[in-house]
């Protein structure tokens, strides 16, 4: 098992291939190899998705993904 935290100024629900899995600012549980990450609809941040291999985390260090509020 591997472990992700997803930031973003406020909470949302996280998306993990497509499946909602959990909320921002928490840490998420994952299996390991390729995934994508974003934080649904509205596409109000950014980037709108992030891919990554997670490999070789734990629980006290987790793979960091973070999103910031969409400018326009």
């Amino acid at each position: 098992m591997e472990y992700v935290e997803v930031r973003y100024g406020q909470t949302r629900n996280v998306f993990i291939d497509g499946v909602e899995s959990g909320e921002t600012n928490k840490i998420l549980r994952v299996g390991p190899g390729t995934h994508s990450f974003d934080l649904g609809e509205p596409k109000d941040f950014k980037p709108e998705k992030v891919i990554l291999v997670v490999e070789n985390t734990d629980p006290l260090e987790p793979l960091l993904i973070e999103f910031e509020e969409k400018t326009s």
